[in-house]
């Protein structure tokens, strides 16, 4: 999930950026170097997040800092028996592509990292993946889930559900579950993730016999989305997928029953960002995939989670449940090789089956993307309540 929109102009600068930052990995020779030095004495994770920049204030950080907290306290990590230290460097990526880059790449030349937690969108995901590939330097996810993002790399991983995934999961839920035979799609044009799940979600509903009664995309930044939904009321499609961010899905949703469109709204992961999306009166009986449901957490996961909460004051949200996944998966691979070198440290995550973390159970078994369960969440009086569990590989 989690790309937002650019023109051609930022392609073309981040094209520019990643060719010196690649050049840079291959003159300094990062791949021998970065387990070195430091990373002998503690175990250095660098953490890539929107701290700044975004409508949303993502928060995953700061978990991931109570988490090495907690860790620190027992005196460190124990990393082929001997107690490590984990010294986790967060840098604020401000949502931009070229800031993502750059910063993925000083944390790995400079700060010598042995791994990489983030980056959140899968516009800057893609790059980095790249670099650290380049590096041979592990990077994990927590929710980048374009495709491109690990194909066909060895370093690069993510813990979050793949969009193929999720718009097939969502397909059939609403074919064989809801009983709806025609639906509409509106999405973000301009960024690759609401792309992407629209194309993903639209093609297994057409798969299984329904009809894609009305595809209306929008240029990135829009707030008045009257005349795509005039198209869509028109077609009268029985349901309206909004593969979009949460700002934009609560002003679609509003618009949508003010056009007189009065079928069910569905989703995706996108959704879970805070809490704007749930408390809309107009999202009430909507449905969409997600990675996290809080109440069904393993028992490890739960008391793990209630010592957090504990820490925080405040509920396990997605956030911190994702990006708490993808550090413990860096955390558990170093204790299964006892060892933080990078080259050791990728092999450990590639290795990992039946890992318990707070959004479920998560195996590597086919490269980079995380064997896991998918959820479909129903919104109920501002809560988001599970629906149905698909477990991984279904």
């Amino acid at each position: 999930m989690r790309e937002d929109g650019h023109t051609h102009l930022a392609v073309a600068r981040l094209r520019r950026t990643l060719g010196r930052c690649l050049l840079a990995l291959a003159l300094l020779g990062l791949a021998a170097c970065s387990g070195t030095g430091a990373a002998d004495e503690e175990f250095r994770i660098g953490l890539l997040a929107p701290v700044t920049g975004t409508a949303q204030a993502y928060t995953g950080h700061l978990w991931a800092e109570r988490l090495v907290a907690q860790v620190n306290a027992q005196g460190g990590l124990d990393v082929g028996g001997r107690k490590l230290k984990v010294r986790l460097l967060v840098e604020d990526t401000g949502g931009q592509v070229e800031r993502t880059l750059s910063t993925a790449v000083r944390l790995i030349r400079q700060e010598r990292v042995a791994a990489l937690v983030g980056p959140y969108y899968s516009r800057g995901a893609i790059p980095v993946a790249n670099a650290t590939e380049a590096a041979q330097v592990p990077m994990v996810s927590p929710t980048a889930s374009n495709p491109q993002v690990t194909l066909g790399r060895k370093y690069a991983f993510r813990v979050c559900l793949v969009d193929t995934v999720q718009g097939r999961f969502m397909a059939r839920y609403a074919f064989h579950v809801l009983g709806l035979r025609s639906v509409a799609v509106l999405y973000d044009e301009s960024d690759t993730y609401p792309q992407g799940l629209a194309r993903y979600f639209a093609g297994a509903f057409a798969a299984l016999g329904g009809k894609v009664v009305a595809q209306e995309g929008y240029p990135g930044g829009a707030a008045d989305f009257s005349t795509q939904l005039g198209r869509i009321r028109a077609a009268k499609a029985q349901a309206l997928y909004l593969p979009n961010y949460a700002q934009d899905v609560v002003l679609q949703m509003v618009q949508a029953r003010a056009a007189g469109f009065g079928g069910v709204f569905l989703g995706g992961d996108s959704w879970e960002e805070g809490t704007s999306v749930l408390e809309s009166p107009a999202a009430q009986g909507s449905f969409f995939t997600a990675n996290f449901a809080h109440g069904l957490m393993g028992e490890a996961a739960r008391r793990q989670a209630e010592r957090l909460e504990a820490d925080a004051g405040v509920p396990l949200d997605s956030d911190g449940a994702m990006m708490l996944d993808a550090l413990g998966v860096v955390l558990a691979a170093a204790q299964a090789v006892g060892s933080v070198d990078p080259v050791s440290l990728r092999a450990g995550i590639a290795s990992l089956r039946g890992y318990e973390g707070f959004s479920g159970r998560l195996s590597f078994e086919q490269g980079g993307d995380a064997q896991r369960s998918a959820h479909i969440l129903g919104i109920e009086g501002g809560q988001a309540r599970s629906r149905k569990e698909l477990g991984p590989g279904q």
